[in-house]
């Protein structure tokens, strides 16, 4: 071999071919152990975040849709909640009036009852007071008349 000396970066000679070659085969050993697999993994991480992105697109159109259902229900319940609560509150008015109703009789009933026994009280006062006022007449008129009236 012989050492050319130029000024030149690279010097074509039987070493450049050498060099050539190994990187040649440098390049198909690292294409076939280390990018081939890295590019399969790629690919093969790539599918799978696409097919996750599509599930994570269709799991939140069905929350949307749940969601929605959701809301669909909780109206038709406080409908029918707000229904109930109005049958509830008109059946409590009825039987509210009801027993307004039983009372007032009840109250009617007492204060005829009452009116009876007082009137029957008072007669029975009355009947009892007529003798005694009677003796307690003849008794003052005899003592204001200082005399002894016939009975």
């Amino acid at each position: 071999m012989e050492i050319i000396a130029t000024n030149a970066l690279i010097s074509i000679n039987e070493t450049f071919f050498v060099q050539l070659v190994s990187f040649l085969i440098f390049l198909y050993v690292m294409n076939r152990i280390m990018f081939r697999p890295l590019l399969s993994t790629i690919a093969q991480r790539k599918e799978y975040l696409s097919d996750f992105k599509e599930k994570i697109l269709a799991g939140k159109e069905d929350l949307d849709r749940l969601n929605h259902d959701l809301d669909r229900e909780q109206t038709k319940i406080v409908k029918e909640a707000h229904k109930v609560a109005l049958s509830l509150e008109a059946e409590g008015d009825r039987r509210a009036s009801e027993i307004v109703a039983e009372v007032m009789q009840q109250i009617s009933e007492l204060r005829h009852e009452t009116e009876r026994q007082v009137k029957e009280q008072v007669r029975q006062v009355r009947r009892e007071l007529a003798g005694e006022v009677d003796t307690i007449t003849l008794s003052i008129l005899e003592k204001v008349l200082h005399r002894r009236l016939p009975s």
